[in-house]
């Protein structure tokens, strides 16, 4: 029977993660209104030095015929995952692609930070297709990150493996690798599945191969930190750790218990900011008004809106964000608890606030409101202010959705405010 989790979901979903094996041309037919890129691979070219099979459509089919293979042994949920980011794995070429020269002159199609790019594009609409958060956030760590094994193999460090396991699973990283090597027809095929291979054993000596809720990355020093700080806060524990590991990862400590010490100031207080991520209409601020109702409040909109008048103009968006800026500094500096509202959708933009944070000593919190991209249009006309439905898009199209290592927690929810 299946999970209750799934009845919304389309036929087309519920049967593929059952068993079924369809083409790459009736993932276009059944999806392609929510994802109209997959309609566009045919149409984008690849390198043919390293992609002898032709467009990104025929390399996506070859790849999906891979992924069935290597997922016999996968349960459904797993199967699913894999099978749909073998099927989305090169989306962001269609966005991305272009010829430029290379250092010998010789022009060459390149695809720059499509795995990143593909990732943001199904952020917002992967929830059209009734599928639980976690499956969602599965596939598109496998979309976003499916050319860092080689990196991580190359750096080599326990440092590299475990930043990685905390953004996708890597035993189903290192299936869809498999897939995506043998899906293309290259003089390097050999070689680079000798280094998977080498991925694969590095993982596992690190103790990052297996993705179970009893073998998180950093399940060890958890342990330690609970252990340790049992008569503290939660709150304090989670700065602990989320500050421990993005110092390990920067290779500053190496050891739980140096974590432990370098927050040893923080017993005495620390502030804490919560930073909203999420486009117009997605319910951020009737969120953070029910949730937060105790915490400094510095809302880019209704600074806008004491400043120029109305939030929506945004001819003093310097002044704005200086004074945004101003406000967050006072409140993080009296170690007060702040929510810094605004949709955050790009990098550059939540990294303001989040930087302030982390020079503060503050537990920062990332929320992303990830609803259906329908959603977000349908709810629009119903707001008090309403936004043109043009912006929503744009929001939309130039999105970097969050990764967890932006901030010491986060946090997502989907339409109905669930994680």
């Amino acid at each position: 029977m299946m999970p209750a989790a799934w009845h919304t979901a389309p036929p087309f979903i519920r049967e593929l993660r059952a068993g079924g094996r369809p083409a790459f041309g009736d993932f276009v037919e059944a999806l392609g209104a929510h994802l109209p890129l997959l309609a566009d691979l045919g149409r984008t070219p690849q390198e043919p030095e390293w992609h002898g099979e032709g467009d990104v459509a025929a390399h996506t089919a070859l790849v999906l015929a891979q992924a069935y293979r290597v997922a016999e042994a996968l349960n459904p949920d797993e199967r699913l995952t894999l099978v749909l980011a073998a099927v989305f794995h090169d989306l962001g070429k269609a966005l991305t692609t272009r010829r430029a020269a290379d250092a010998s002159g010789t022009v060459r199609v390149i695809s720059p930070r499509h795995a990143d790019r593909g990732r943001s594009y199904l952020a917002y609409r992967l929830p059209e297709l009734g599928m639980p958060l976690p499956v969602i956030a599965a596939v598109m760590g496998l979309v976003g990150h499916h050319h860092d094994l080689g990196r991580t193999l190359t750096a080599g460090t326990a440092q590299a493996y475990r930043r990685l396991a905390r953004l996708a699973d890597l035993r189903l990283l290192y299936l869809l690798e498999q897939a995506d090597i043998q899906g293309r027809l290259a003089a390097d095929r050999t070689s680079r599945l000798e280094d998977l291979e080498l991925f694969r054993l590095g993982a596992e000596e690190f103790g990052v191969w297996e993705r179970q809720e009893n073998a998180a990355p950093y399940l060890a020093w958890q342990q330690v930190i609970d252990r340790e700080l049992t008569a503290l806060t939660p709150d304090y524990r989670d700065l602990v750790l989320g500050q421990g590991m993005l110092d390990y990862e920067a290779g500053l400590i190496q050891t739980p218990e140096e974590a432990l010490a370098r927050s040893y100031g923080a017993r005495s207080g620390f502030p804490q900011l919560v930073v909203t991520c999420g486009p117009s209409g997605a319910g951020k601020s009737s969120w953070v008004a029910e949730q937060f109702p105790d915490h400094d409040l510095v809302s880019l909109d209704l600074l806008r809106e004491e400043l120029a008048g109305k939030r929506a103009d945004q001819s003093l968006n310097g002044r704005v964000l200086q004074a945004a800026k101003e406000r967050l500094k006072v409140s993080l500096r009296a170690k007060r608890r702040v929510v810094w509202d605004a949709t955050n959708t790009r990098r550059d933009f939540r990294n303001i606030p989040l930087r302030l944070g982390f020079d503060y000593g503050a537990l920062t919190t990332l929320v992303v409101f990830q609803p259906p991209l329908s959603s977000l249009f349908e709810r629009n006309p119903a707001r008090v202010h309403a936004v043109p439905a043009q912006v929503i898009a744009a929001q939309v199209e130039n999105a970097e959705f969050p990764y967890v290592t932006e901030a010491h927690r986060t946090v997502i929810l989907d339409e109905y405010f669930r994680t």
